[in-house]
């Protein structure tokens, strides 16, 4: 995470920045002068440098952990109440929609068990939008064109990091191209096998191109299960994508601040 902070500050299509001029930002707040002079002082003389300033924001990201939905509640023995759709779906994303086969438990992403060092990815044939008729495939090449020397290798290309479906209720638009806006749309996808299940020609495909042969019901039922593992307790979120919980629409169930924008 800290090497990926230091890649984002340089990127001409991210931060723009260099280290020179962000350090320069950071020091004209006493506020954060106080905090890295509290947490940093003692290492390497002056307290906000680019690898403290990397170890910071990566120390925030890892404490951003998902693991206390309803799902996880009732796996884990605290509550014996889930609703009977999401343990359907539950068992159709291990079994017959075989989801599992890239989204791994308990993270439900790409992370490889069991030491989870290694993340998957993942040919699906990725169109633009959900034209089951008349599909266009999408032209981005993917993990190929990462700029890791290392990675150019043939069968990566169009292949795509296999995320995480924990709050994917939360987080539409779907697909690294952002153009599937609902869960149903991204079912119906997965339902016909990806691109190469809707006839287009997709080299390398690792999606199992052949229909799955979900019914709409159960295409509903795993919907519900993806629900159940919606967990706001570390997030900040936008009033607008908030539910209302006792009628505090500007605050989440945990208590945690949202930001208005």
């Amino acid at each position: 995470l800290e090497k990926q902070v230091a890649h984002v500050l340089d990127d001409k299509l991210e931060f723009n920045i260099s280290d020179k001029e962000l350090i320069s930002r950071l020091k004209e707040s006493t506020a954060y002068q106080k905090l890295f002079d509290e947490c940093y002082k003692d290492i390497g003389g002056e307290s906000i440098n680019r690898r403290s300033i990397s170890n910071a924001i990566a120390a925030y990201v890892h404490s951003l952990k998902s693991f206390d939905s309803p799902f996880d509640q009732y796996v884990r023995g605290e509550s014996s109440e889930l609703d009977a759709s999401a343990i359907r779906g539950f068992n159709l994303f291990m079994g017959k929609a075989a989801c599992a086969t890239c989204h791994f438990p308990p993270a439900f992403n790409g992370s490889v068990p069991p030491f989870y060092t290694d993340a998957e990815s993942e040919v699906l044939g990725m169109t633009i939008g959900l034209d089951t008729i008349n599909p266009m495939l999408d032209q981005d090449k993917g993990r190929i064109e990462n700029g890791i020397k290392g990675e150019a290798y043939p069968h990566f290309e169009a292949s795509f990091k296999t995320v995480g479906i924990r709050n994917s209720a939360l987080t539409a638009p779907y697909f690294h191209n952002g153009s599937f806006n609902t869960l149903e749309e991204v079912m119906h996808f997965y339902n016909k096998g990806g691109g190469a299940g809707m006839g287009l020609d997709v080299e390398g495909q690792t999606l199992a191109l052949n229909p799955l042969d979900l019914s709409k019901e159960e295409m509903t039922d795993l919907i519900k299960f993806m629900e159940s593992l919606t967990d706001t307790s570390n997030l900040l979120l936008r009033p607008d994508r908030l539910p209302e919980f006792d009628n505090k629409p500007y605050w989440n169930n945990r208590g945690a601040a949202v930001i208005d924008d």
